[in-house]
């Protein structure tokens, strides 16, 4: 009897590594040859003309180094030291085809002054170019980032749970949808320290591509710390600035709405910051007799903000989930324009759920309260005949507690829901993308607070050929989901499979793909350490991955799109 469970159990162990070999053909990918690893917080990506340009910088050093695409050989390396002692890395953006290194240092200790400096890299060489230049320099102390506890609503202070550089989020950097201009954003750490007495300052400084100043000012919020949320900034391609923000009615700070209540006690404000003003120009943004949940803000091509994100009808008081999305557009004068929404159909949120939640789902749906739970806009794509494509996904944490009283988190992004609107406002498709993912940061792990920890989550998205195209992580198991299953877990940190959803722009039909195994890249290669800020398209057809292979070594993997 154990001779015959012996063989049944090397039989399905054969057939389960069999099916993992099983990879798709749309895909193929080359392997670099490894090279010296260099530890780095943050990294950046950048891609021209069929190089590669990576910016690592550390607590003594920094190094710029440039690859070859099409070998995937190193074409230079440049290691600096030359950083203050006390730098802190702030960021690095592209500006029509100019490269910025941002980083902040500060002196004094009675009267403290914050100076952001900037440096210009040449991508042709992978040099620095002359000398560092002081952009922003400020009288007093800086707070982190007013969205910093935006996308959770866990604030683990300036520094994270697990350690890291300091205040690392002092700057906000935004720039517009044709580049031309650069918006730099700061807060000022409050002189009160009640929040229910204080108001923020919050500084904006506005810059053409080549960072020569357009105007600055500091603006005294119109609400208390406890009153407003800053929920997120843009900048226009004229240099006037935007800020979304969340107002509410009480001092509770919280997303609340009784059941007798017809009204939430928040509502959503946009302000205007324009060029020779002091004054800050508040439009009231309400949709219907729906409550916003989530919102971003973004520039067109045709002049126009537009405000996008998802809303709920508030029947489950529960205002952090969302009923369906919406869109409207904002005018030069903040009127607000062509105000569309969306619902979420019940048959969309039933898809890759248990018989069990398809019951409750179809039962709250009588009563109109089937929801999406934890939706979170991520990108908006917006093309020139009006058309917008949204991509949001289930993002949250978890608080637990051991036995002997510690308390730990762990990082969820889940479910992801694409939607198209056609030129005339009107829902093409939308398309529920099932996904599971779990994580936490190890001690001594730094990460972007501002942003909570992602590590290996989440998705990076391309479009190409007339397809959307999101790649992330998963467990192998979910390849090929059934509608009425729940997808496995994939446990960050742990391998995974490189993988690919393809969704058609014209149908919104969805292909899911294996591209390969981290653990068994080739028969020799593991690889660890995926980022999806470490992907980056460098071709139509074609994109680029820096992975740790170990034994303080690095490698590239390019990865093709065959159709």
């Amino acid at each position: 009897m154990k001779k015959a469970y012996l063989l049944l159990c090397t039989c399905l162990f054969l057939l389960t590594l069999n099916a993992q070999k099983e990879l798709s053909p749309d895909y193929s990918f080359n392997v670099s040859e490894p090279y010296q690893v260099y530890d780095a917080a943050k990294k950046f990506y950048f891609s021209k003309n069929k190089q590669v340009l990576t910016v690592k910088p550390w607590k003594k050093y920094l190094v710029i180094q440039k690859f070859d695409v099409e070998g995937l050989g190193i074409i230079s390396e440049k290691k600096y030291e030359d950083l203050p002692d006390n730098y802190v890395v702030e960021g690095m953006i592209e500006l029509q085809d100019k490269y910025y290194f941002f980083y902040s240092s500060w002196s004094g200790k009675k009267t403290k002054h914050e100076r952001l400096y900037y440096r210009e890299i040449n991508f042709e060489t992978g040099e620095f170019i002359g000398e560092p230049i002081k952009l922003i320099d400020i009288s007093g102390k800086l707070a982190g980032s007013p969205m910093a506890t935006y996308t959770t609503g866990v604030n683990f202070g300036a520094m994270g749970m697990f350690g890291g550089f300091g205040v690392t989020d002092k700057f906000d950097f935004i720039t517009s949808y044709d580049e031309s201009k650069l918006m730099v954003q700061y807060r000022k750490k409050p002189e009160v320290k009640r929040d229910t007495k204080s108001y923020d300052i919050i500084g904006v400084n506005v810059y053409d591509f080549t960072l020569n100043p357009v105007w600055s000012n500091e603006y005294k919020m119109p609400y208390t710390e406890r009153r407003m949320n800053l929920l997120d900034f843009a900048v226009d391609s004229e240099g006037h600035g935007y800020m979304l923000s969340k107002v509410f009615h009480d001092d509770s700070n919280k997303d609340k709405k009784k059941k007798k209540d017809k009204d939430a006690n928040y509502h959503m404000e946009l302000f205007r910051l324009l060029d020779g003003s002091d004054n800050i120009e508040i439009t009231k943004i309400v949709l219907d007799d729906k409550f916003i949940n989530g919102i971003s803000l973004f520039e067109s091509s045709d002049d126009f903000m537009i405000c996008a994100g998802f809303y709920t009808n508030g029947l489950n008081n529960r205002l952090a989930n969302s009923d369906g999305l919406f869109t409207f557009k904002i005018d030069k004068n903040g009127e607000l324009v062509e105000k569309k929404s969306h619902e979420i159909p019940v048959e969309v949120l039933n898809q890759y759920v248990s018989d069990r939640t398809k019951k409750k789902n179809n039962k709250k749906d009588e009563k109109d309260k089937a929801e999406f739970i934890n939706l979170q806009l991520r990108d908006l794509i917006i093309y020139n005949d009006g058309s917008l494509v949204l991509i949001g996904e289930q993002t949250f944490v978890v608080q637990h507690r051991t036995s002997s009283g510690r308390i730990y988190y762990t990082f969820h992004n889940n479910d992801m829901l694409i939607s198209k609107i056609d030129p005339n406002g009107d829902l093409a498709w939308m398309k529920k993308l099932p996904k599971r993912q779990s994580g936490a940061p190890k001690m001594g792990q730094v990460y972007d607070t501002s942003k909570t920890y992602q590590g290996g989550m989440s998705y990076s998205y391309f479009y190409t050929n007339g397809n959307h195209y999101l790649v992330y992580l998963d467990n192998v198991k979910n390849i090929d989901l059934p509608l009425n299953k729940i997808p496995a877990k994939h446990s960050d940190g742990h391998g995974g499979y490189l993988t690919a959803y393809k969704i058609n722009d014209a149908t919104g039909d969805v292909e899911k793909d294996n591209i390969f195994d981290t653990r068994n890249v080739t028969k020799k290669l593991e690889v660890h350490q995926f980022s999806n800020n470490r992907v980056i398209k460098t071709a139509e057809n074609e994109f680029v991955i820096e992975f740790y292979k170990k034994k303080k070594e690095d490698v590239l993997i390019k990865v093709k799109i065959n159709q």
